[in-house]
């Protein structure tokens, strides 16, 4: 006798909609591969084109390999001081983002405040306007305050860029806390300082981890605010980027400052990954 026939109706129901199941996520995990990996790919081929054996259709890869264009970028541009710069500027753009946006974040997630949606909508207005808007018009007010073409300028514009998404994401972290362990610690005799160390931080810290990482990453991608107010003074890994692009656009050694540009973030990803934990009420009562 078929073993199907003998299986219940809702066990052949429930084990074909596993299966559909799979098949949308592995549909959608090859189409995320192709979208990341094939652009990695092509970079990656293209940084190591020899100059010397020119690289076009039909060739699938490369004829051969070579590190001149690494070299090249090295070389003769400014690649080593924008690496500096770019990896200077983005932890303290972090940081002070941080700082700035903890206090707001936790009125924003846990008071109730009049015109509260009104000040959200003003918080994520940088990340609504264009770039070079935002650089055109903070330039005229850096001037004027004699921070542009400094360095502690740069900082500043880049901790503007980074704080909505740290403000965003936190403010997220804190709504979701249950009320119920904050009145429980409460009841316990916790003040103010035993409830931020012991109940908010851990249970925010997957939201502050996530804020960091969008913080950063935004810092060190920056062009528009960095191109307006710092350059030619500083330069950073996106303004070396953009001088291989436009009409002399040069794939090669565009191909291989965007590598040093991704790899890094690449890697502080998955190292993050590795520690992200996602159980808030675990976090909060120290079981993480």
């Amino acid at each position: 006798m078929d073993k199907t026939m003998a299986m219940p109706l809702y066990l052949i129901k429930k084990r074909r909609i596993k299966r559909f199941y799979l098949m949308i996520t592995l549909f959608f995990v090859i189409i995320q591969l192709l979208w990341v990996g094939i652009p990695i790919f092509m970079a990656i081929m293209w940084s190591l084109v020899n100059p010397d054996d020119a690289w076009s259709y039909p060739n699938l890869i490369p004829p051969s390999f070579s590190l001149e264009q690494w070299r090249y970028v090295f070389n003769y541009t400014n690649i080593a001081r924008a690496l500096k710069t770019s990896y200077s500027i983005a932890p303290l753009a972090v940081i002070l983002s941080f700082l700035l946006s903890l206090p707001t974040s936790y009125v924003l997630g846990r008071k109730d405040i009049p015109g509260k949606k009104v000040f959200m909508l003003v918080v994520l207005l940088p990340m609504i306007m264009p770039g070079m808007v935002v650089a055109l018009f903070l330039s005229r007010v850096f001037n004027l305050m004699g921070l542009s073409q400094t360095f502690l300028g740069l900082v500043l514009a880049h901790t503007l860029m980074s704080m909505p998404y740290m403000i965003r994401v936190m403010t997220t972290s804190f709504a979701s806390i249950p009320q119920d362990v904050i009145d429980a610690a409460e009841n316990l005799g916790a003040g103010t300082f035993v409830k931020i160390k012991d109940i908010f931080l851990p249970m925010i810290r997957p939201g502050l981890i996530a804020g960091m990482i969008f913080a950063f990453t935004t810092s060190i991608e920056e062009f528009n605010l960095t191109f307006i107010i710092g350059t030619p003074t500083f330069e950073t890994i996106p303004t070396i980027l953009y001088s291989f692009m436009g009409y002399n656009f040069i794939r090669t050694n565009a191909s291989v400052v965007s590598l040093l540009m991704m790899t890094p973030n690449i890697i502080m990803l998955f190292i993050v990954e590795r520690f992200l934990k996602s159980d808030y009420l675990s976090a909060s009562l120290g079981k993480m």
